[in-house]
């Protein structure tokens, strides 16, 4: 416990400055994130392993992802094109099945997604876009563990994690949602109030979800973290795998809910 609350207050003191100043040094922080990102899915598949040039694959696609995809969401040109890339390469890797081809490809727009997200909501939307989904994700993760470690008597989903509860998920989407919208009805963020509490409550379940869906790739590669690059905390994904989750649908949210207020 000692290790994980050290590791937490240095990534705190790290990380905030870097959100809070924006502009280069959030630039680089997402560049490193990105990169230990990729390394970090590449490197859990054994039996086989991952080819080396996978590594270079993967990251030009994410990192063109992320500095040079102006729009809120990535075009789905660059995403085809990754799968078709990807896809001829399984015909010649023999390690490269179906099952190994999908992970590769939704680990990677998923990374991708997350990150751009976070980019252009930062340096395009402000900081205060940043908290709304600080606080709805995790909001969400403090509120499920406090009410699962208090009322949690029904297990969510033991395949996946067998310490929460439904309980836990519920007292979780009551405090991200009121967290996240109070927040963004203080500072009158543009959008209706509706709008805000739909998009709040949404990011509470979607959260949870980006956790098991992490969980399920540790899972399917039998490994408890995605590195030790985080003492006590494990790997970068397993630190932020919810809010790269999140990131990504809050990105969609913003895009449709703007075209439906417009």
């Amino acid at each position: 416990m000692k290790t994980r609350i050290i590791t937490a207050i240095v990534l705190l003191i790290v990380i905030l400055p870097c959100v809070i100043w924006g502009s280069l040094p959030f630039k680089v922080l997402i560049g490193i994130v990105a990169g230990i990102a990729v390394f970090e899915m590449l490197s859990i598949c054994n039996r086989p392993k991952a080819h080396i040039y996978l590594y270079p694959i993967v990251a030009i696609f994410v990192f063109y992802s992320l500095y040079f995809e102006k729009s809120l969401l990535i075009s789905s040109e660059i995403i085809i094109l990754y799968m078709i890339i990807l896809m001829a390469c399984s015909m010649f890797d023999e390690g490269m099945n179906f099952l190994r081809l999908c992970y590769y490809f939704t680990s990677g727009v998923l990374i991708a997604m997350g990150l751009h997200m976070l980019y252009q909501l930062r340096l395009t939307y402000g900081l205060e876009y940043i908290l709304i989904l600080a606080l709805a994700t995790f909001g969400t993760d403090t509120g499920a563990y406090f009410t699962g470690m208090c009322f949690g008597k029904h297990k969510l989903n033991p395949r996946l994690s067998p310490k929460k509860t439904i309980e836990g998920s519920i007292g979780g989407i009551f405090l991200g949602t009121v967290l996240s919208a109070g927040y963004g009805a203080y500072i009158q963020i543009d959008m209706p109030i509706i709008w805000l509490i739909i998009m709040c409550f949404i990011l509470t379940m979607t959260s949870q979800i980006g956790d098991l869906t992490f969980s399920s790739m540790k899972r399917t590669f039998e490994v408890k973290d995605f590195s030790q690059i985080l003492p006590g905390h494990g790997g970068i994904l397993d630190r932020f795998d919810s809010i790269l989750f999140n990131a990504m649908v809050f990105g969609i949210l913003i895009h449709f809910i703007t075209m439906v207020v417009a």
